[in-house]
């Protein structure tokens, strides 16, 4: 989050002094791409470049005082330090415990703040055959562990789940870990008042969001850009630009608006559970 502040207060510098990203590289001895990637959070930037692009941009002393004191200052340590991350998930976890609310769209599965214990261990089995138990369980602990922000003190996290109807019929672990996933996801949609749980049912045919899963992170600043993650077998993405954010906000929107309403999904999710034999 500090890494997404710094670069996104450079780039409005440096569109304020009207230089170019090309121009800005130039000016510190660094490539366009070093530029960019600095003013979409995806890269650090060293003190000395920090200090060089203020110089370059002629920043107002308050404002190269603010950048300052924000590179120099030491993060709290996070929790999900004590883990071995999966590459780059490090980057979502700290996303998401800084949220203030998921938008999510569940395609094949149900989404890991949803999952029940017995559901998420055998999802990460199926999909790690051949990993140790020891690190399927170090996993699993993991995704547990990210479940506090939805009971966090203060302001928990708010989740709006689409869930498609694949991710209740599908037995995750059997007939009765499928069963006992559904009584938990019923038990949150009927008494967590921050998680809103709607189901899209087969019927209702096709939509923007079939190729795949999605997730938009909210951050509680509202001037903070909104993120959405895509995970897929290729890697992790993460976009920022507006018109990436923008086209994934209303394909939410428009689940949400095809999903069945809230009482109703329930009512829907208390029948597959009766169906599953």
């Amino acid at each position: 989050m500090k890494r997404r502040k710094i670069g996104r207060e450079l780039a409005n510098l440096r569109e304020t002094s009207r230089l170019t990203i090309e121009e800005a590289g130039q000016a510190i001895g660094r490539s366009d791409s070093t530029i960019s990637r600095i003013e979409n959070g995806k890269r650090d930037v060293q003190i000395i470049e920090l200090k060089a692009l203020l110089e370059a941009y002629d920043a107002p002393v308050e404002t190269r005082e603010a950048l300052l004191n924000m590179h120099s200052a030491s993060p709290e340590e996070a929790w999900w330090t004590d883990f071995d991350l999966p590459p780059n998930f490090d980057t979502y976890v700290g996303l998401e415990a800084e949220a203030a609310t998921l938008r999510v769209y569940a395609l094949g599965s149900v989404h890991s703040l949803l999952r029940s214990e017995e559901y998420a261990r055998a999802l990460l089995r199926g999909g790690n055959p051949s990993a140790p138990m020891g690190e399927i369980e170090a996993l699993l602990k993991l995704h547990m562990h990210r479940q506090q922000v939805l009971t966090r003190e203060g302001t928990p996290l708010h989740l709006i789940a689409v869930l498609d109807e694949a991710s209740l019929w599908r037995q995750v672990g059997g007939p009765d870990c499928q069963r006992d996933q559904l009584r938990h996801l019923i038990g949150q949609a009927e008494q967590v008042p921050n998680i809103t749980l709607q189901v899209l049912p087969y019927s209702k045919g096709a939509h923007s969001a079939l190729n795949g899963a999605f997730t938009i992170l909210d951050f509680p600043d509202p001037t903070e850009p909104a993120v959405v993650y895509v995970d897929s077998p290729g890697g992790n993405l993460y976009l920022q630009k507006p018109l990436d954010t923008r086209r994934f906000d209303q394909s939410h929107s428009r689940l949400r608006g095809m999903a069945l309403d809230e009482a109703d999904s329930v009512a829907f999710m208390k029948t597959v559970l009766k169906e599953i034999k």
